[in-house]
């Protein structure tokens, strides 16, 4: 896989991640049930992050690799307490997550190739937003000639 490839299983396991969470507090609340507020909050900001990881911002890269690394150490330990209490196919469900999470830090932290791809978003990004911004106060500054 190249670093694209990468970038996007990343972006994908992410934004999976945080739509199932987020389905699940939508479904709980239409049952009339009360969802985990952090859980959900969390699960929008995945998504959210996820979207702009793929677009090159450096504050959801952060945000997705500090939650990538508590996340793995989370689901490992509650994998391997769930497994040891008995439920074999829900401690290697969230064993499962762990591996793909931890899969998502090593490639937002060790991987060469996924970095160089992500400063080659981050640029184009930052680019597309100053000229956006260029724009925006050259029109502002036309309407302002024209009063």
């Amino acid at each position: 896989m190249n670093a694209k490839h990468h970038m996007l299983a990343v972006a994908v396991i992410f934004f999976v991640t945080g739509a199932i969470g987020t389905i699940s507090s939508i479904a709980l609340l239409m049952f009339g049930q009360s969802p985990n507020i952090v859980s959900a909050i969390s699960s929008v900001a995945y998504v959210i992050g996820a979207y702009y990881f793929l677009k090159g911002s450096r504050p959801a890269k952060i945000f997705l690799a500090a939650m990538a690394g508590l996340a793995t150490l989370l689901e490992g330990v509650l994998g391997i307490a769930v497994v040891a209490y008995g439920q074999m196919a829900f401690g290697l469900l969230i064993l499962l997550l762990a591996a793909l999470t931890a899969y998502c830090f090593c490639m937002l932290q060790f991987s060469k190739a996924l970095n160089a791809e992500f400063d080659r978003r981050s640029e184009a990004y930052r680019l597309k937003k100053e000229k956006a911004a260029r724009r925006f106060y050259e029109e502002l500054e036309q309407g302002g000639s024209r009063e």
